[in-house]
């Protein structure tokens, strides 16, 4: 499941102001992945890394760039988990702009 949940949005917004929580929707939706998109990728483009480009994860792209998906075996088994990548990736950056809006006000 790469979108969070409301439940889960709103204990991350918790203690953050109204004209807050605004700007961390307006940025949370400007920065998340989609999953349809990064499964997509996974399975059309896997074997160049470009799935991994994606949900930010150079290291492992450059690796599938110049490996052929390491000979197919990651472009398989990234079919299967490139979901939870995009969501890990959606919540570290939801928290991120938490921390950033809290700092800021």
């Amino acid at each position: 499941m790469a979108a969070l949940s409301p439940i889960e949005l709103a204990s991350m917004t918790e203690g953050l102001t109204e004209q807050q929580k605004m700007l961390f929707h307006i940025q949370y939706n400007a920065a998340k992945k989609d999953s349809s998109i990064a499964i997509i990728l996974a399975v059309l483009l896997g074997w160049f890394g470009i799935d991994r480009f994606y949900v930010g994860d150079i290291g492992l792209g450059l690796l599938k760039l110049f490996t052929g998906g390491l000979c197919g075996i990651m472009w398989l088994i990234d079919i299967f988990l490139i979901s939870e990548k995009v969501a890990a990736y959606n919540r570290t950056k939801a928290q991120e702009i938490v921390q950033m809006l809290k700092m800021s006000g």
